[in-house]
């Protein structure tokens, strides 16, 4: 052997060696890739704590929406018992601030509670807000309509006139809106689709406030197809009547409308454990 060989053992190719080297690169790029893999896995859990959508965005919106909102406006903001608030003329029509103060504090005489403030399970004030504005960014970007004729979403003036109310009801309301139901008179006649039931039943106007009234009577309601203060309305003929209602229609409509809360009840009404 060549002694300058043997004095540089380092120098030498031994195959076992680079052997083990390639096995153990080996093995640690398949677990590398084994754990990249993983995080694509399906069932894996997610991160603890779970990162945090913000309200402010449509998907955090949507979320809060879907857990708080929903049950009474609807899945998608209409549909639903109460107000359709995917209205972008509705939106834009309320104060942030006034929205604020319906979703913290609630309504009174109506069945809309507080979600803020002292609430079980309340949230806090600078979510409602983010809440606000991720209603206005998924809902309030809308085609602009005049349904409301520029009318404000408040009363800013005094109450209306009950008899002058009624004389509009029955003018623009009431072919749609009739004090019963009318069922068809004959065999195979389809429901008239136009007609949505009654609003003056004392039952219907106990859940309610005289603002959901002036809501849905300024901006109509898209989703059932009720025109809003600008019309077209339905006739008692069945015609159409293409005269706007003023501000001064408005305010008596609800006036008529709040009278018929505290009416003799339109079906039989029995005390508590009473058949």
């Amino acid at each position: 052997m060549n002694r300058s060989d043997s004095s540089h053992p380092h120098q030498l190719h031994h195959p076992r060696a680079s052997a083990s080297k390639v096995f153990r690169l080996l093995i640690a790029a398949s677990l590398t890739g084994g754990v990249v893999a993983c995080d694509d896995l399906p069932g894996k859990p997610p991160p603890n704590p779970a990162p945090v959508i913000s309200v402010a965005t449509t998907a955090g919106f949507e979320g809060m929406w879907a857990e708080r909102c929903s049950g009474c406006h609807g899945a998608d903001g209409q549909l639903g018992a109460g107000l359709p608030m995917r209205n972008a003329e509705y939106l834009n029509a309320v104060p942030d601030d006034d929205m604020f103060s319906m979703i913290r504090n609630g309504v009174p005489s109506s069945r809309m509670p507080g979600f803020g403030g002292d609430a079980i399970g309340g949230v806090s004030d600078e979510i409602i807000r983010d809440f606000i504005k991720g209603m206005h960014l998924t809902w309030g970007e809308g085609e602009a309509s005049d349904d409301s004729r520029g009318f404000p979403w408040r009363s800013t003036g005094t109450g209306g006139d009950v008899a002058s109310g009624a004389t509009v009801f029955a003018a623009k309301c009431a072919a749609c809106h009739p004090g019963e139901q009318v069922a068809p008179t004959q065999a195979g006649t389809m429901p008239d689709q136009l007609i949505a039931g009654s609003v003056t039943d004392p039952f219907y106007l106990r859940l309610i406030s005289d603002q959901h009234l002036r809501s849905n009577i300024v901006f109509g309601r898209k989703d059932l197809g009720m025109p809003g203060a600008a019309g077209p309305f339905r006739g008692p003929d069945g015609g159409e009547v293409t005269t706007p209602l003023t501000a001064t229609d408005v305010a008596d409509l609800v006036a008529f409308l709040a009278s018929k809360r505290n009416t003799w009840p339109s079906g039989p009404e029995v005390e508590d454990g009473e058949p």
